[in-house]
Parts: C-alpha cells; structure tokens; sequence
C-alpha cells in the first residue's frame, strides 16, 4: 500500500474478487489504514456460496471442486469485523459474476478509480468477467494481484494466467509490468494506461 501514496492513487478504492473466509480482505484494511489512505473504500465480490461448476479448461485437471471456499456474507462480515474492519467502509456484491459484474452494478457502485485490485477467482471462467468489469477502473499504477496465479500446475492456457493474456490482447492501451510474487501460487503486477 505504500506504493499507493508514490503513485499518486490515494483516491483509488481497492476491490477484492473472492473474498472466502476475509483474511486477504482484513489484511488490505489493517494496511491502508497504516498508510493513511482513509480516503479508500473496500469493494468485497464473492459469489458467498464457494466456486461455481467447475467448466471449460479449467475442469481438464481437476484442481478445484464447486463449492470449494464457502462462506456466507454475514459470516465474511463478521470475520472481517472480528479482525478490526470498520464495515462501514466495506461494500460487499453477492453474486456470480458472469450475473452480478454488469452496467448496473457498475452505475450503483460510483467506483471512480482501483488503486489496488485482488483477484483470487481460481478459475479462468471466473476471471473473464470480473477483468472486463475492471477495466474502466484501471489508472496507471493500479497494482493487480492474482492470488492464484500460477495454479493448474502454472499453466499460461489456463486459470488466471490465460484470462489475463487474453483481457491485455483485449485492451492494448493496458500493459502490465510485474511486480512481486507472494505466498505459493500468487503474482502482482503493476498496470500502465495509454
């Protein structure tokens, strides 16, 4: 989060995609409060029911099951809250997101800009719609992290990694330089916008 402040993107909100039990949630909360960035409001996405069907490329290695990382809403609120998180500041959107990432919902949330974006969808069928919601939202310097980056044995054809290649072919005006691998599977990146 330091990196938010040398970038100029205090005004940034961070938003989470797959938010399971809050601990990656709560963390980027305790965080941005360290760094003074009271300004940042925290978007939390979750289906709140664990992984959809597992389909398409994803389901050729048998990886993830459906259902996997379950968690209800008020279970997530509470567990955040238990960690220090002022809920008030804390914007949760149930839903799947090949149903709730849409115009609509991008009317009601009034996001201006993402300093920091989390993506831990797992699946390559998730990630395609939740970088297409994102993408009016990336500034350069948006900081992106992909959770489960190198999952399905760090195959570029699959998950996270194939749905990322295939939204920059998308968006040429976004490139992406990376930044910091974290814990087993995870990977950041640093965004620039033409």
């Amino acid at each position: 989060m330091r990196l938010i402040s040398r970038f100029g993107l205090e005004g940034g909100d961070y938003l989470e995609f797959g938010v399971d039990q809050g601990k990656s949630f709560a963390s980027a909360y305790s965080i941005a409060q360290r760094h003074n960035l009271t300004a940042m409001r925290f978007y939390a996405f979750d289906s709140f029911k664990g992984l959809p069907p597992i389909e398409g490329v994803d389901q050729e290695v048998g990886q993830f099951k459906e259902g996997e990382y379950s968690c209800s809403e008020p279970q997530f609120l509470g567990n955040i809250k238990n960690k220090g998180v002022d809920l008030s500041k804390v914007i949760t959107v149930p839903g799947w997101y090949h149903e709730s990432l849409n115009k609509a919902t991008k009317k009601k949330l009034k996001i201006k800009s993402a300093a920091v974006i989390w993506i831990d969808c797992d699946l390559y069928e998730s990630t395609v719609p939740v970088l297409d919601f994102i993408t009016d939202y990336v500034v350069d310097g948006t900081i992106i992290i992909f959770d489960d980056w190198f999952c399905f044995r760090g195959s570029p054809k699959r998950g996270e990694q194939r749905a990322f290649r295939e939204w920059l072919s998308r968006n040429p005006v976004i490139t992406a330089s990376e930044y910091y691998k974290h814990g087993f599977y995870g990977n950041s990146f640093i965004l620039h916008r033409d």
